[in-house]
């Protein structure tokens, strides 16, 4: 139920974001959304009301208190995989991705806060027509798998960095708690547990 929630979100922001690109109604493509949000909200209702039994293992594991190792051979590992190219592809899917974070947030006009953190990811894949861009691709990724998929494809650490760091400014901004666990849930599929996800984002809002 969970996993059909976000599918039927992801089509409805992706929808919605194609919506809104060509000036048509977002009626339909918000009741996606809503479906998806009220599947995922019935999902964690029936997660609240069971034993906690499964998130005991997570504080006790060993692999939290092996976190501190890898940390000393990250930046070897990143200097290795920061020269994998980025495919046409894996950009298509990056800005499709980083415009569903960008659709948690009502302001989508084109000088919109939203929209021009987005645009930033035009500019660092090296993209030239963002919005062309973005409304030939949203298609090919309507399938939430086909695009997550993709997205963990992507070797090159700086770009995987960026798209989560884009991701958390634009889920910052709308301050909803589904675009948080989203977020979350794909950190973790590209390899970033929530601690380490954390750590990233301490270091960048740091740095600002």
């Amino acid at each position: 139920m969970k996993t059909t929630g976000w599918i039927f979100i992801v089509i409805g922001v992706l929808a919605f974001m194609g919506a809104a690109l060509k000036g048509n109604s977002v009626f339909g493509p918000c009741a996606w959304i809503a479906i998806g949000g009220a599947l995922i909200y019935l999902k964690r209702e029936r997660e609240e009301n069971q034993t906690p039994e499964k998130e005991v293992p997570v504080s006790t594991t060993p692999k939290q208190q092996d976190i501190s190792k890898p940390v000393e051979n990250e930046p070897i590992i990143e200097e290795v995989e920061q020269s994998v190219p980025v495919t046409l592809e894996q950009k298509e899917a990056a800005i499709c991705l980083i415009a569903f974070f960008a659709g948690y947030n009502e302001d989508l006009t084109t000088d919109g806060a939203a929209y021009m953190v987005s645009y930033q990811s035009a500019i660092f894949f090296g993209i030239d027509n963002y919005k062309e861009t973005l409304i030939a691709a949203l298609p090919k990724y309507q399938d939430a798998d086909k695009l997550i998929d993709t997205i963990l494809t992507i070797k090159d650490v700086k770009s995987k960095e960026f798209i989560l760091l884009t991701c958390y400014d634009l889920t910052k901004m709308s301050g909803k708690s589904e675009a948080y666990e989203f977020l979350y849930n794909i950190a973790n599929d590209m390899g970033y547990n929530r601690e380490k996800l954390n750590k990233l984002i301490n270091q960048y809002t740091t740095k600002k």
